[in-house]
């Protein structure tokens, strides 16, 4: 019997661990992304992008891991689907703060919109939230406080709706160059998409909240 207990509060802190390790993964990369915004030039920004490839492939191994441990533990802190779902939802986040980067790389940007810087420190912040949120699944004390951090990323998500359709508009309303429009465009996509793939973490907590 005493084997069990340890194996159970050996996995949960393998789980919790791999899940706190995926979300600073992507508070690292959404700092990248607001700083690559800010240097002027492009061997440094060339430096930076390279450093978010590493990154997005560290986090695509902490998923794997996951996922490998899923399969063979037996005792697990919470539902194999919940683990499962938040894992991808993290990575989600990943992977388009991944995306946005990339595009700025390729489309060669090196002039960013106020529109652009707004929403990466938007992504910054939801990020950290995220971190923090799930950091407290391993109390069941900090209900509150994790429903608290989940609205906050939720009002993030509508302050990115906001300043994406504006910046959208303004694109259409000013912008002449059609090649440059679209750039943009795509960039602001994907930087809003980031800010939405934030708040599918939190329906993830949401659910694993209401299950416990």
């Amino acid at each position: 019997m005493g084997g069990l207990f340890h194996n159970f509060f050996a996995n949960r802190s393998l789980f919790f661990d791999l899940l706190d390790r995926a979300a600073k993964n992507v508070v690292d990369m959404a700092k990248l992304l607001t700083s690559v915004i800010n240097i002027d030039t492009p061997a440094e920004r060339e430096a930076v992008f390279k450093q978010m490839d590493k990154m997005k492939i560290a986090g695509d191994d902490i998923t794997h891991k996951i996922c490998l441990c899923l399969d063979k533990v037996i005792f697990t802190p919470l539902s194999r689907n919940d683990i499962h779902a938040l894992a991808s939802a993290i990575e989600d986040v990943a992977d388009m703060i991944h995306e946005a980067s990339g595009r700025m790389y390729l489309y060669n940007i090196d002039e960013f919109a106020p529109s652009i810087k707004e929403i990466a420190a938007i992504i910054l912040k939801a990020s950290l939230q995220i971190e923090q949120a799930v950091a407290l699944l391993k109390s069941s004390k900090k209900t509150d406080e994790l429903l608290g951090l989940c609205l906050q990323i939720k009002n993030y998500e509508r302050q990115s709706d906001l300043l994406y359709n504006h910046a959208v508009a303004g694109l259409f309303d000013h912008e002449k160059d059609a090649i440059k429009l679209i750039k943009y465009r795509e960039i602001l996509s994907s930087l809003e998409t980031s800010v939405n793939k934030c708040k599918n973490v939190t329906d993830v907590l949401n659910i694993i909240l209401i299950k416990s």
